[in-house]
């Protein structure tokens, strides 16, 4: 006699997916989205005439014929780096503004495995995923405003490129967009990916995050000490965080973009790039700004910026520089 089968039971949430959502569930303006089976945190600015009572976080979308802005971060950095402009953005701009943490960043699950082709730790899953993340928030199929960080701007011209009728405009600050730019050189993310590299990183983030390095002077940040710095340490605590960083310099591959330089320049360009860049010289920025503007036609529209006491992560060091140049760039391509 056989005996009856048990009814199965719901699958339970992963631990790490439980210890993100609880740390996460201290800033009531965050959210969370599956987006190719990995846990997004996000949040979203609108424009506060559009708010229609506090119960309706997000009015309709379609109610607005304009573009969406699209905030990218920094490596090593997550969406709290935008916590200056965005709002502020929405208000002026009367669009909707979005940031999220990448995989390996933030309050964004840190996968342990993965199927073939779906590494989430290469630079290839990291556009589309860009693409597909604003499909799932219902924005998939609007114009895309892209403000990024670093390598923000890379990942930017990379879906300018795969998905060229997605793309408004860009914004770029510091960016990294020459290959040898982009990330640690080999040797370095090869030690850096494997088991005593990641030992390393445990030991010099702990000490060391976030990368004082990157900022010429971190005492003209608002509450550095006492609020700034503390908050872009709580992901060092969540679950697979070492993890994550360790298999994101593992597999990254620089994306090429320079190399078609010429397809990029039929978007509004906005170059943003601090005097005391100490990861890229501001004079590798001008480089770079007059190597992806060579050739371009007359009617460009285009413009370089140098802010002053500044570093590599401008919307931190000068946020109201960044946010007023942004503001008038935006309106100045139409919007």
């Amino acid at each position: 006699m056989s005996l009856p089968s048990l009814p199965s039971l719901p699958s339970l949430p992963s631990i790490q997916r439980v210890f993100l959502e609880s740390v996460a569930s201290s800033d009531p303006e965050g959210r969370f989205v599956e987006v190719d089976n990995i846990l997004t945190y996000y949040k979203v600015a609108i424009p506060q005439h559009q708010y229609h009572n506090s119960q309706n976080y997000y009015p309709s979308i379609n109610e607005q014929n304009k573009p969406v802005i699209l905030c990218l971060h920094q490596f090593m950095g997550c969406l709290y780096t935008w916590r200056f402009q965005m709002q502020s953005l929405a208000d002026a701009t009367g669009c909707h503004v979005v940031a999220y943490d990448r995989p390996a960043y933030g309050f964004t699950e840190r996968p342990t495995q993965w199927e073939e082709n779906k590494n989430p730790y290469t630079s290839e899953f990291l556009v589309e995923f860009t693409v597909q993340f604003l499909r799932v928030i219902g924005y998939g199929e609007k114009k895309i405003i892209f403000i990024g960080c670093s390598i923000g701007p890379t990942i930017s011209c990379a879906v300018a490129l795969k998905y060229p009728h997605l793309v408004h405009s860009i914004i770029m600050l510091g960016p990294s967009l020459k290959i040898d730019d982009q990330g640690p050189p080999p040797v370095a993310r090869f030690i850096l990916g494997s088991l005593p590299g990641r030992l390393y990183l445990k030991a010099a983030l702990y000490r060391n995050f976030p990368l004082t390095v990157l900022y010429h002077d971190v005492n003209t940040v608002p509450e550095w000490e006492s609020v700034v710095k503390p908050c872009y340490r709580v992901p060092l605590t969540l679950p697979n965080f070492y993890e994550g960083v360790s298999w994101a310099m593992k597999y990254f591959v620089p994306l090429e973009v320079m190399n078609y330089k010429s397809f990029l320049q039929q978007y509004p360009i906005c170059y943003v790039c601090g005097d005391d860049d100490k990861y890229t010289n501001v004079d590798r920025h001008r480089e770079v700004y007059s190597e992806l503007l060579l050739g371009a036609p007359p009617n460009a529209l285009t413009e370089f910026h140098v802010l002053e006491s500044c570093g590599h992560i401008p919307q931190d060091e000068k946020p109201e520089e960044v946010l007023n140049l942004c503001i008038n760039f935006i309106k100045r391509t139409g919007v």
